[in-house]
């Protein structure tokens, strides 16, 4: 399915070129099952379409592990990005990507994501994507939808960099929209939702603090006790990085990060994440526990 809207060659707001082909909506659907027999998780339906290209599933200590990634420039005005996971009961399964993902300069309208994440009994499910770069001019909208069953864990990260630091650009995207609903067993435990717009002074804080600062959000739904669980994040080490951590209304959790730098987001998403999976009980494949190479 294509857009015609975006096919013209144009140039930005400060006369450079903007990148443009016909707008695609595109994306990714998987459904993953347990294999009980052979202890293992298994990718049983998979629809994979640009933006996205999907990398074979591969499977260490009882988890299938796909890796998500951008063939393309990245999104593009009138971009639709489309993904859909559902876990069954008992399958483990885990989403990465190796290398960020630009949100381009757009001379009007925006690029859109929208998210589906379905996880069943006893399984789970760990969403541990690239950053987004929103350029100048850019303009995002996101949706995102997370049913979880109460006995299931997830561990879903986001990452957005407010443009391309190394090239002196910064919080000069247009917009960056976000809707975010939680369900736990059908009832609705979370909903955030925000629009910020740098040009009307959205975000001051994030730019004092970290001028050239990334952001991180994570959830986590897990069925142990959170006892004690917030105050070990709050005490965390994060040198460079700000920390901040809520409870959800019942079995689980939202954390805030920003950061000075790339490596110090790193650094604090790692100590962050290797707190969380001690605390899921559940063993993670050693490629879910190591710093994802895009923060260097």
């Amino acid at each position: 399915m294509t857009n015609s809207n975006n096919t013209d060659a144009s140039s930005s707001k400060n006369g450079g070129p903007i990148f443009a082909r016909p707008a695609v909506c595109g994306g990714v659907r998987l459904r993953y099952i347990s294999d009980v027999a052979n202890k293992s998780t298994r990718l049983i339906e998979q629809w994979v379409r640009p933006p996205l290209h999907l990398t074979k599933a591969y499977h260490d200590q009882g988890w299938a592990i796909s890796q998500l990634m951008s063939p393309t420039a990245g999104l593009l005005q009138d971009d639709v990005l489309e993904v859909e996971v559902l876990v069954d009961a008992g399958a483990r399964a885990a989403l990465i990507s190796p290398a960020a993902c630009r949100v381009h300069t757009m001379t009007g309208g925006y690029a859109s994501v929208q998210q589906t994440y379905s996880v069943a009994a006893g399984a789970a499910l760990d969403v541990w994507p690239a950053p987004l770069i929103l350029q100048k001019d850019a303009a995002l909208r996101q949706s995102t939808r997370l049913e979880v069953d109460a006995s299931a864990t997830v561990l879903m990260c986001e990452l957005v960099a407010p443009g391309r630091a190394a090239f002196g650009e910064c919080f000069e995207f247009q917009e960056w929209r976000s809707n975010l609903r939680i369900y736990r067993s059908g009832r609705l435990l979370s909903l955030e939702t925000f629009a910020a717009q740098p040009a009307r002074g959205d975000l001051a804080d994030w730019r004092r603090a970290y001028p050239r600062g990334s952001y991180a959000g994570i959830y986590y739904l897990t069925p142990q006790p959170l006892e004690g669980i917030i105050q070990q994040l709050h005490d965390l080490k994060v040198s460079g990085a700000t920390l901040g951590a809520s409870p959800l209304r019942e079995g689980g959790l939202g954390l805030k990060l920003l950061a000075q730098d790339g490596i110090s987001l790193r650094q604090a998403i790692s100590a962050v994440r290797e707190l969380l999976i001690a605390h899921s009980k559940l063993t993670f494949p050693s490629a879910l526990t190591r710093a994802q190479t895009f923060f260097h």
